[in-house]
This record gives C-alpha cells, structure tokens and sequence, in this order.
C-alpha cells in the first residue's frame, strides 16, 4: 500500500493543462445549514464550548517555524528532472530550449534554481535595469562563453516596459535559439502574458511547463510534510472553533486503525486555503501560517474536559496546533481610498516585471516619483505589497485580491 511518506505534491504539466482549485461554493452553503442546525441544537454547542478564541495564546515564533517551515523547493526535484529527463533524452531539431512559467509565489525560478545546482548547469543572473536599457552587450556577451547547459531562471527580470526596454531581450532570444547549446528557462506567467502580445514568444518557445495547482490534496500533503520536517514529535492541527482536524493525524494509513484518516473529523479548511491561493503554494502557504495564530499549552491542555481534545495526548506525542476558522481570518483587502488608475499602473508594472526597483518604476510610468513612493507606501500598509532593500513586489497574501481588481479593470493577466 503506497503511504504518505511516498507521496508527493509535486507534479508539472503543460501550461494549457493548468486548472485551478474549485471555489468552495457548494460546500460553504452546506456548512452554513450545519451552522445554523448547531447553533440551535444546544446540546451540540455545549460539547464544542472548550473551543473558543479565549483558552487560547498566540503561536510562538520558534514553533511557527517548526510547525510551518519555509518551502523546501528541493523537495520538486525529483519531479522536475523526470519532465526534464525526457527533453534531455531528445534528439531532434527544437529540443535545445525548455521553458517553465508559474505565476508569482509558484515556486518555478527556485525550483530550476535547485535543479541547476544539483545538476551542475551553469545559472544566468538577471541583467541589472540599466544593462536593458543600454541595450546589455557586456551582459549577452558572457552567453558566448562555453559551451555548457544554460539556466535562465527569471526571463521576466531581462526586459522592461519601455521604449528601449525590449532590445536586450530580442538579441538574448536570438542567441538561445541560433546556438547549439542547452537552455533551461523560467518565466513568470505575467511576464510570459505580456511578452506573447509584445514579442510572441509563445510562438518561439516549445510548450511550456508549470507546476500542478495545490489543490486541498496536495496542500494537505504538503504541510503535513512540512510540519514533519522538524523531526521532534507530530504536530496536530484543529480547527479552533470546532476542533476538527484539519490535516489528518495519521501519517501512514493502516486498516482498521482508529485515527487513519478516514475514521476523523476533517475540516474543510484547506478547500478555501486552495481557492484562495488559486492554487499557487507560496499564497497557500502563506495563508496557513497566517491561519496558526492560536495554541493551546499543555498545562491548559490537561485542563480541558474533553474527550477529543483528550485524545491528542492519546498514544503518541502531539502537539496541538489550532487553526483559525477561514471564517475569522483577516486577509488583505484592496484599498478603495486613493485614485484607482495610478495605483493599478503601479502594481501592474509590478507583476508583469515580477517585482521592480523603486527608481525603476519612475523611468516607465508617467507618474512623478514622489507619487510612485506614496501609492507604493500605501499599498504596503494594506498589506498589498512588500518591499526589501528599495526593491518591490506584490505581497502573497495581496495578491488574490489584486488580481481579481485586475481583471475586473481590463488589464492584461496572466490568464492562470
């Protein structure tokens, strides 16, 4: 029997393959019913009393990062080598270059990064926004050097949106495709969205590939491999107005065992988790650890009369997690409160750039700086966007939001 620890969320497919997770719409309706039966049925919110916001603290920094852990992109290599190994073992003309297009916070740039480094490929840094507007010669002239396997990771990161800001990025496509060498290439979906109307370079590229959306499977999986990544006990993970389990305890499933899977309570938590993220696991993930904001001690623990909370403790070492209800999550909303054109100029600017240098936003809008730095600081203080060191990207947890006022405006997306 395949267990869990044999599985993986992992998979890439062709980009026109990509579906996301289902909005939960049907199940929300069904949890409202079952919401509104307990509400009256007395008896039932008397059990459930012990979870409540008020027996609770907020999560410790320390067991955050051991509960949920920083994404361990290496985990996809295995998964990516064997859509790779497959171009790798072609011979025919057009089999040189392979390119990966996942939107923002998918993982693609660190992913082929990781493979890069496993496999010894030489990796391609970016050119600096000065280097495309002066056209990039020193930065194209490294691509004559050698002969090894090439990894671009970010080809949103070789161009801008400006008159002068394509050249670079025509002469380095040139190379990649009149050379007879390997090419690995990354692309945000943004950057791929706009570069097919400006350049086609839909038509140039063999079929891309992206990384499957993290459904509530596969993000079930996926944290639940996380949380074991710190190899000092299993956590348990409950829903805190209700107490369901929101991944399942059991890491291995076995017949007739009593806590497997099948025999517990599961929240549907993680089905918003997917929707919500579009199914993009840097979002979801960040969502999850935003969602961790409560634990219950152990001293408080044992001071619960409760037959379930009884039976964290109940054979092996758990320590419970509670989960916020998706219901009472505080998620960033778009701001309603500046002049909307200037503000989706800026963050449109952003995303088809995959992040940009402050100064650099100036030299392609027609906004003055000192305005560019008060919609950027705004957008920042809702949460919108994030910033380090002067240089700007849309925030995972903003950016849901973002794109639904997008498209909802006519701007160009990334059609994911």
């Amino acid at each position: 029997m395949t267990t869990e620890a044999s599985q993986t969320p992992w998979g890439f497919i062709h980009l026109d393959q990509y579906s996301r997770p289902a909005e939960p719409s049907r199940e929300a309706v069904r949890q409202g019913i079952f919401n509104l039966w307990r509400y009256l049925d007395w008896r039932r919110k008397t059990e459930e009393s012990v979870f409540i916001d008020k027996e609770l603290s907020q999560v410790p920094q320390e067991l955050l990062e051991k509960a949920a852990p920083e994404p361990d992109w290496g985990a996809a290599l295995e998964a990516v080598t064997a859509v790779l190994d497959t171009w790798l073992d072609a011979e025919v003309p057009g089999s040189m270059v392979q390119i990966f297009v996942g939107p923002p916070y998918h993982g693609t740039a660190e992913i082929l990064t990781a493979w890069a480094q496993a496999r010894g490929w030489r990796l391609v840094s970016a050119p600096a926004p000065e280097m495309i507007l002066s056209g990039g010669e020193e930065w194209l002239a490294q691509m004559e050097e050698g002969a090894e396997p090439l990894v671009l990771p970010h080809l949103e990161h070789c161009y801008l949106r400006h008159y002068d800001g394509l050249t670079l990025l025509r002469r380095l496509l040139d190379r990649i495709f009149s050379h007879q060498r390997r090419w690995l290439v990354g692309c945000d979906s943004w950057a791929w969205a706009y570069l097919s109307k400006a350049l086609e370079v839909d038509g140039v590229f063999p079929p891309p590939f992206i990384l499957a959306a993290f459904d509530q499977d596969r993000l079930k999986l996926w944290f639940k491999q996380l949380a074991g990544q710190a190899g000092e006990g299993k956590f348990a993970f409950r829903q805190a107005d209700n107490g369901k389990y929101v991944l399942p305890r059991a890491l291995q499933e076995t017949p007739g065992d009593q806590n497997s899977a099948a025999n517990q309570d599961i929240s549907d938590f993680l089905k918003y988790v997917a929707a919500y993220s579009l199914g993009i696991p840097g979002i979801a993930w960040a969502a999850w650890r935003r969602s961790l904001s409560f634990i219950v001690t152990r001293e408080e623990h044992a001071a619960l009369n409760d037959r379930k909370v009884a039976e964290l403790e109940d054979g092996d070492r758990a320590y419970p997690i509670w989960v916020k209800p998706w219901s009472q999550l505080n998620l960033p909303k778009f701001p309603g409160q500046r002049a909307l054109l200037p503000v989706l100029m800026v963050l449109h600017a952003l995303l088809i750039h995959g992040g940009l240098w402050s100064q650099v936003l100036s030299e392609l809008l027609p906004l003055p700086p000192i305005e560019i730095m008060e919609h950027l600081y705004f957008l920042k203080a809702a949460e919108m966007v994030e910033s380090d060191q002067g240089f700007w990207r849309v925030s995972p947890l903003g950016y849901p939001a973002l794109r639904q006022v997008l498209m909802s405006e006519g701007y160009l997306t990334d059609g994911l």
